[in-house]
């Protein structure tokens, strides 16, 4: 059991890197975020402009179409379906919907689940993730841990996982919901990456039951590249779990303007596909690229990021001073100095990465 206080840092922050090094912001790239490299859809374009045209008008706080186009996009009811300024405010929001003591993560993973916890005073377990089997989580043992610890009741796990990118296979999750279902526990699972898994993962959302005790949490900002309009929502089909979530819920927490994204945001079909075609065939190639660097050990991804591992534990200021940030995984309860991530982006960019970190780690540029 581990209980740290909170030393959370996130990637993208290229603005402060551009003021360090005197330079424009557009002239770092940025591998730190994971974020769509296709940028904002442009078939979209008018949509978001005509939705100024309501500025001056409150949206209607239940968001019935927002919540259609999310229902009829997963094939669910309009009541299964919550939405928020982003995912972070929806999972912040199921977490305190759910009055618990304590709480399961996985180490490492996204540090905001920990500092969600903490500061309504539930104390957070770790299921420890291991470098020997590149952290696949495994369901089984997880389970024997919770049957241990029956003060757990509520766990919260990301699939695909940040930093590993490694997903919970759904017959596995299956047996952690079903677990969950008999022994009064609540699984909150995000999928904030799924949409961006080489060769389309299915999320669980294919599989939830009526009985099920899940909240999945989702998000547009990455796969839309929309991270400054936020955009996040929430399904379950447990009527229990939908009316203790009602409560927590936040009036006109999505702005006008992410209500109408968010209606027409599964319409832009050929940007979809685009993005798809763009991560089956880069994410390979820069995996394969980034393992023939001998001096890093980099571990195998779903998603649209790698972890890899390095001696050189000044490696984010010199590639910094080459224009390009990267994360460093310090923060990371479970990892250390020596572990950092970066995202895929386009083929470019992608070779650029890889021959400076080539340069910056003593090896020929070829």
């Amino acid at each position: 059991m581990i209980f740290l206080e909170n030393n959370i840092h996130h990637g993208g922050d290229i603005e402060q890197v551009a003021t360090q090094l005197n330079i424009p912001i557009e002239e770092v790239k940025d591998f730190s975020a994971n974020i769509n490299p296709l940028g904002f859809p442009s078939d979209l374009w008018n949509v978001l402009v005509q939705s100024f045209a309501n500025i001056e008008v409150y949206p209607n706080p239940e968001y019935p179409e927002l919540k259609t186009a999310i229902a009829n996009h997963f094939h669910v009811n309009n009541d299964d379906v919550f939405v928020g300024n982003g995912a972070s405010e929806v999972l912040d929001e199921t977490i305190q919907a759910e009055k618990a003591t304590d709480a399961l993560v996985l180490a490492p993973t996204f540090g905001e689940y920990e500092r969600f916890f903490s500061r309504i005073g539930i104390k957070v377990h770790y299921y420890q993730l291991h470098e020997e089997n590149n952290f696949l989580c495994d369901i089984p043992t997880m389970i024997e841990q919770l049957k241990a610890h029956r003060e757990i009741t509520i766990i919260c796990l990301a699939s695909p996982n940040n930093p590993t990118g490694q997903i919970i296979a759904s017959k596995d999750l299956r047996k952690l919901v079903d677990f969950c279902n008999h022994h009064h526990r609540l699984l909150i699972l995000d999928e904030a990456f799924i949409d961006l898994t080489v060769n389309e993962q299915e999320s669980f959302i294919n599989e939830l039951e009526p009985e099920d005790n899940v909240y999945i949490i989702r998000a547009a900002t990455k796969f839309f590249a929309i991270p400054g309009l936020r955009l996040g929502y929430c399904i379950t089909k447990n009527e229990k779990l939908k009316k203790l979530l009602k409560v927590q819920e936040n009036t006109w927490s999505v702005n006008g303007i992410a209500d109408v994204f968010g209606q027409n945001m599964f319409r832009a079909k050929k940007y979809i596909r685009l993005t798809h075609d763009w991560l089956n065939t880069q994410q390979p190639a820069l995996y394969q690229a980034l393992q023939g660097i001998s001096e890093i050990k980099v571990f195998p991804s779903a998603t649209n990021f790698f972890l890899f591992k390095s001696n050189d534990l000044t490696l984010r200021e010199k590639m910094i001073r080459h224009h390009l940030l990267i994360r460093q995984c310090d923060d990371y309860v479970g990892l250390g100095s020596q572990y950092y991530r970066v995202a895929v982006k386009g083929p470019q960019d992608n070779v650029l990465l890889v021959k400076t970190l080539k340069q910056v780690l003593g090896r020929e540029s070829g």
